[in-house]
């Protein structure tokens, strides 16, 4: 459900900026049908590439993420922990760098 979100949430975000698949995929270096995977569910970005959408899109991380307003903040809690458990270490500590930048 997660990456479903995800995926609508950019499209809208993309659509609104005027941008199509292609000229996102160039401005952030993947290929087109990349775009077309993640908007599709079928693939989620890595956190580099979440970084570069939300430059090439000229917003921030929050506007990415911001699909989970009739999630509990319990429920938000219990899968993020989830989701960090099961994370290799590299991932984690970037995810760990993402996290401490949004604080800053």
């Amino acid at each position: 459900m997660f990456k479903q979100k995800f995926a609508a949430n950019l499209k809208n975000i993309r659509k609104s900026r005027r941008l199509t698949q292609e000229q996102l995929a160039e401005a952030v270096g993947v290929d087109f049908r990349y775009i077309s995977y993640i908007e599709n569910a079928k693939s989620f970005p890595s956190c580099d590439l979440i970084e570069r959408l939300a430059s090439a899109l000229n917003t921030d991380y929050s506007e990415l993420f911001c699909f989970d307003n009739e999630v509990s903040r319990e429920e938000l809690e219990n899968n993020v922990i989830n989701i960090i458990r099961i994370l290799e270490d590299k991932k984690l500590k970037i995810l760990y760098k993402f996290a401490k930048g949004i604080l800053e």
